[in-house]
């Protein structure tokens, strides 16, 4: 009979999770893989491992569980109000390799705890490859009994543990951790585009910046992720990128800092690299490149003070919203047209935007204007844009 906490299953055999099940099976554990996709399941074929397409089948079996589903919707889905717990059963232990919202994973923890069941999260950072050679850098959160219960499991897979604290604490050090190689594939991205722009051959100009002091892994791999591709799924590869790096930007929003001007800023270039993806993706398409949302505030504010209504709703979508401070709401281009001409038409006042800060909701910039008798209203302008990078709900917020 194998001894307890040597049976493991795996939920969730993607390019992550199966690469971390075969190493756990390569280092003696008794696996078996569970995927809800016959596709995914049938890939799993390391020797000596078990399959199962039901996750509380493979729980049951288990002493230790893994999880490495894409989002929080496929993780609640997955544990079914803690059925998945009662399968697993006290003495159980649970390890998430999930990235989701911090909260999420402490609540999922109290749950299991009401079931005699250990939690411990486990971001892990290295990609598939690092995962098969067990060099995973770990980012840990979970008491000192369930992360000793999980440690032969965790040894296994990484080469850096770091338990950062109680659970949670793992899914923050990873969303850090992910936010700033977003925001570093942004950057590198932008400064080869800027290159190329300007005449430089695209691979040249990336080794000759890699051979000096801007060299980074992210320099090396953010430009490549943009790349123009082909063949009927490069459109759906460009999206698939987007949405998984835009899950983790916004859970990072709402990372609990005081240090906001900080994180807007590592937000912003994190939304550049996502914005950089959607251009991708529609030029794939063949269609053309979204605007980027910092050029449409840009020019929101270039039409207001040149009072050029055209130049004004060229900067709004389909079917934009246009919310004011008094309550009053404006659906749809036509409403909105005539809004905006009547404030130009009684003397609008001359915007000076102030502070901006970005965000995966959107952009808000804070305003001084300028009114006809001399005064100044503050106001804050939260603008969200639509897939083209065009305003699709405009709120005006009064300040002061």
């Amino acid at each position: 009979m194998t001894e307890r906490g040597q049976r493991v299953g795996f939920v969730g055999l993607g390019s992550m999770g199966a690469p971390i099940a075969r190493r756990l099976a390569r280092c003696g554990f008794d696996v078996t893989g569970c995927d809800i996709s016959p596709e995914m399941l049938a890939q799993f074929d390391e020797p000596n491992t078990s399959r199962s397409a039901d996750p509380l089948e493979t729980a049951r079996n288990s002493d230790l569980l893994g999880i490495c589903v894409r989002t929080d919707e496929q993780l609640q889905s997955l544990l079914d109000d803690g059925r998945v717990y009662r399968a697993l059963g006290k003495g159980g232990t649970l390890i998430l390799h999930s990235t989701v919202s911090p909260q999420l994973a402490i609540d999922l923890a109290g749950q299991a705890a009401e079931f005699g069941v250990g939690f411990v999260d486990v971001g892990v950072s290295g990609g598939g490859p690092a995962a098969i050679e067990g060099q995973l850098s770990l980012f840990v959160g979970g008491s000192e009994a369930d992360v000793a219960r999980a440690r032969p499991w965790l040894d296994a897979i990484g080469k850096n543990l770091a338990h950062l604290g109680p659970v949670g604490r793992g899914q923050e050090g990873k969303l850090i951790n992910n936010l700033i190689s977003i925001a570093n594939y942004g950057m590198s991205a932008a400064i080869i585009d800027v290159g190329v722009d300007m005449g430089f051959d695209r691979q040249q100009l990336t080794e000759a910046l890699n051979a000096g002091s801007a060299q980074s892994f992210a320099l090396g791999a953010g430009p490549r992720m943009v790349l123009p591709r082909e063949g009927v799924g490069a459109p759906s590869t460009f999206r698939g990128l987007h949405d998984l790096l835009k899950k983790d930007v916004e859970h990072a929003s709402e990372l609990p800092t005081s240090e906001h001007a900080s994180l807007a800023a590592l937000l912003a270039a994190g939304e550049s690299m996502l914005a950089r993806i959607r251009r991708a993706a529609a030029e794939a398409e063949g269609g053309q490149a979204p605007a980027n949302p910092n050029t449409t505030v840009d020019a929101y504010f270039a039409a207001v003070r040149a009072k050029n209504i055209d130049a004004l709703m060229a900067c709004y979508g389909d079917q934009p919203t246009f919310a004011l401070p008094n309550g009053k709401e404006f659906s749809g281009r036509d409403a909105i047209r005539a809004a905006h001409q009547s404030v130009f038409d009684s003397g609008s006042p001359f915007p000076n935007p102030q502070a901006r800060f970005v965000s995966p909701q959107g952009i808000v910039v804070e305003i001084e204007a300028q009114l006809a008798d001399g005064s100044v209203r503050q106001t804050t302008n939260h603008y969200r844009f639509d897939d083209r990078g065009k305003i699709h709900l405009l709120k005006v917020y009064a300040r002061g």
